[in-house]
């Protein structure tokens, strides 16, 4: 696959054909508006923040072409609480 640049991961983002022939019709990358201000918050923050509802794929699929593109880190955030057995409790019952 060619490495994306900014101006096709936009047009992709839209639902518009790219140059660079980037997308893939199996794979989401459309965004709603909702969406989209989830997506440019991402590229101020520097890393893509997933709310607690969730969010459809489309969104982490164009964040990772924007961060290839722009040749930084793919970052993600999730806001869902962790499960005790993820914390690392040691206060478990025996």
């Amino acid at each position: 696959m060619p490495k994306p640049n900014k101006d096709d991961v936009e047009k992709l983002s839209r639902g518009q054909a790219t140059r660079a022939k980037i997308g893939n019709r199996r794979i989401g990358h459309r965004l709603t508006l909702k969406e989209r201000a989830l997506f440019e918050a991402a590229q101020r923050r520097g890393f893509l923040k997933i709310p607690v509802s969730g969010i459809r794929p489309n969104v982490v699929n164009v964040y990772r072409l924007w961060c290839a593109a722009e040749g930084r880190p793919f970052l993600t955030l999730s806001e869902k609480p962790a499960l005790p057995d993820q914390l690392g409790d040691s206060r478990r019952e025996s």
